[in-house]
């Protein structure tokens, strides 16, 4: 079990977080970027913190690789800086954190083979961190045949022997069906079971790590619920599937399985989604929520309960305890959520999407309308 944290855990780390945050982008800078062409918005991340990681990259490629490439390298180091800023058990709590980039970059190696990408193009997807982000990512992402990648992932227990596990017993049924989803249902499942396991270890510290999780899977679950109650409500499905072994719903969350199956069941969506407002213990989910029952769409409804999972987590530098986990967290997610905004410029900028429709997918989370 990790023991009880202190303030003193947290001291150090969190003054340096606290630091590096002045240097994270805002509304100012994003619309300056919204502007320039992809060497242009090089130029300006290299005059940022960005500027090492541009530099490194611009050795081996150039234009829009270049840069997906340095946004990779820079949050690995970002984040990978956590580590190190953080003694036990505070660091046991960095490691809860971080593995969400363990199943990340495992299931982004196995959606590229199976695809037939490139190495390249595979490891285009993979965040150079933790035990996929190095050289043993590289050695799979070569592999030729989807089978040989998946034995060197179990022979080498990767991520971690409770992922290898998993995919070791999930790869029978895969090779029968085919079906990519549903192997990595199964390799999400099994990692929040642990990771709920992790976070039921923590006790009393892992708090507020407890509800970014419980927001990061009751989206996951109710998108599924609606997911599948548009499909019969479009004939696309004449009935409910059989839930899966491991069940249909993710782990960890706050709404119980029971809850989510009862609203699945519902002879409406707009009751089904009154039983998700009810159930969810989230107050900024219920305008999303309710404008789903009155005819909105799901990829809207998606990109709203992301909105609300930054806000509330960046929102945790201004209302968080200082002295304790809340500032990695708020941290991390603003990491993350910064180079998130800068792909999607860069791939905007690249296909010639207007400056307007980009600014509308971006998620800012200081500065401008999502000032917290």
């Amino acid at each position: 079990m990790i023991q009880l944290t202190s303030a003193a855990d947290f001291a150090y780390g969190n003054t340096r977080l606290r630091a590096r945050k002045a240097h994270l982008l805002g509304a100012a800078e994003y619309e300056s970027l919204l502007g320039r062409d992809l060497d242009s918005i090089l130029e300006f991340l290299a005059g940022t913190a960005y500027r090492p990681d541009i530099e490194s990259a611009l050795t081996g490629s150039g234009g829009k690789r270049a840069l997906h490439v340095a946004l990779g390298r820079h949050l690995a180091r970002s984040l990978g800086d956590l580590r190190a800023f953080y003694d036990e058990p505070a660091g046991e709590l960095v490691d809860l954190l971080l593995s969400r980039f363990d199943l990340q970059n495992l299931l982004a190696l196995l959606r590229g083979l199976a695809r037939g990408r490139s190495p390249e193009q595979v490891l285009a997807d993979v965040v150079p961190l933790g035990a996929l982000g190095g050289a043993a990512a590289r050695e799979i992402a070569r592999q030729h045949e989807l089978a040989r990648a998946v034995d060197l992932l179990v022979s080498w227990r990767l991520p971690d022997p409770t992922g290898a596990r998993a995919l070791a017993g999930a790869w029978p049924e895969y090779e029968r069906t085919e079906d990519l989803a549903a192997l990595e249902h199964v390799l999400a499942s099994r990692h929040a079971c642990a990771l709920e396991e992790g976070l039921r270890a923590a006790g009393g510290s892992a708090d507020t790590l407890r509800e970014l999780v419980a927001r990061e899977h009751d989206a996951v679950n109710a998108l599924v619920v609606l997911r599948l109650r548009f499909a019969l409500q479009l004939d696309e499905l004449s009935d409910l599937p059989q839930a899966p072994p491991l069940g249909r719903f993710l782990a960890a969350g706050s709404i119980a399985d029971d809850a989510l199956e009862d609203a699945l069941r519902q002879p409406t969506r707009a009751e089904a989604v009154a039983r998700l407002v009810a159930a969810a213990r989230h107050p900024d989910w219920r305008a999303p929520l309710q404008r789903i029952a009155s005819g909105g769409d799901l990829p809207t409804l998606q990109r709203e309960l992301e909105v609300t999972r930054v806000r509330w987590a960046v929102g945790l530098f201004v209302r968080g305890d200082p002295l304790s986990f809340d500032v990695p967290i708020a941290f991390t997610v603003a990491q993350e959520n910064e180079v998130r905004n800068l792909r999607l410029i860069a791939e905007g900028v690249a296909g010639g999407v207007p400056a307007a429709a980009l600014r509308a997918q971006l998620i800012v989370p200081w500065g401008g309308r999502w000032d917290t």
